[in-house]
This record gives structure tokens, C-alpha cells and sequence, in this order.
């Protein structure tokens, strides 16, 4: 008995261990990733923002729950996705892939590049916070802000999503 309990507790261990390793990935290379593309391209880097992951998070999760590539979300638009993060945005915008593994942010990163949608986000000048979710071993998700300032008035931003990608 006490035999069964010590595998059944091993197997719990080597499931959640398992989990663990399947949805890791490194939001500072995604980080790195995005910031040689914008400096080839003259633009300030981006800094990795807590809220904008918590956000771009919640959108992976939502997306591994209903195994489907969506901007869609029934929390709300991105806008409101990214407030309720805690993020008082000006401008906003959100990228997302399905089909490339852990460890593939170089890869999915390429494939973002190709596309005019996704480039266009990744190289925008007005952004300078990133935000990034990875999931069900296959989902991913950017969003990209700028705070709003408390200064000035400035018009909220929220750029079309870019197509989507699947690989």
C-alpha cells in the first residue's frame, strides 16, 4: 500500500514536472528576438512589462482552452484585455501563432517577420513595452503597448490585428 501511494505521488510529481517543461519558454529572448529586429530597423527597443504578459497570458490560455487561434476573447477587446492587466495604454497592439513548440522563439519569430501585419506591429515605433504568453505547447502571443501619459491627453490606439498564423 504504502508502495502504491509512493508512485501514485511520483506519477503526480513527473505530470506537473512534465506540464512545467511543455509550456516553458524564455519571454527575454522573445524580448531579444524582437529587439535585433527593431534596431536593424532604427527603432527604440522595447522593455519586457509584467501587465502586457499577464495580458498576452491570458489571451495563450484562452486560446489552449478552445484549441483555436483567435484575437477573440469573450474577457473583451485587446483594449480592455490590457487595462484589465493594469496597463493604461495609448496605443496597443497583439500578434499571436499557433504551431510552433517550446523553444521555438526564433522560429515563430521569422515567420511574424514575413508577414506585413505582424512586421508592422513588432517595428512600431509608437510601442515601447512588450508583453509575451506561450501555451499548450504551441500557442503564442505579443502584445505590444505604449502607457498612456498622464501629461498630455492622447487618443488610445489600438491597431488591427494582424492575420493570423498558423504553422
Amino acid at each position: 500500500m504504502v508502495a502504491i501511494k509512493f508512485l501514485c505521488t511520483l506519477l503526480i510529481i513527473a505530470t506537473a514536472t512534465l506540464v512545467t517543461v511543455v509550456d516553458a519558454f524564455n519571454p527575454q529572448l522573445m524580448l531579444k528576438l524582437v529587439n535585433n529586429e527593431r534596431k536593424k530597423a532604427g527603432v527604440p527597443e522595447l522593455t519586457l512589462d509584467s501587465k502586457l504578459s499577464k495580458a498576452a497570458q491570458k489571451q495563450t490560455d484562452f486560446m489552449v482552452s478552445t484549441d483555436n487561434l483567435t484575437h477573440d476573447n469573450p474577457a473583451g477587446s485587446l483594449g480592455k484585455r490590457v487595462q484589465d492587466a493594469g496597463y493604461s495604454f495609448g496605443s496597443v497592439g497583439e500578434n499571436i501563432a499557433k504551431g510552433f513548440g517550446t523553444n521555438e522563439e526564433a522560429g515563430v519569430m521569422q515567420i511574424w517577420m514575413k508577414s506585413s501585419g505582424h512586421r508592422a506591429n513588432i517595428l512600431n515605433k509608437a510601442f515601447t513595452n512588450l508583453g509575451v504568453g506561450f501555451g499548450g505547447g504551441k500557442y503564442w502571443t505579443q502584445v505590444f503597448g505604449r502607457p498612456s501619459r498622464a501629461t498630455r491627453k492622447s487618443k488610445r490606439n489600438v491597431t488591427k490585428p494582424a492575420r493570423l498564423i498558423e504553422n
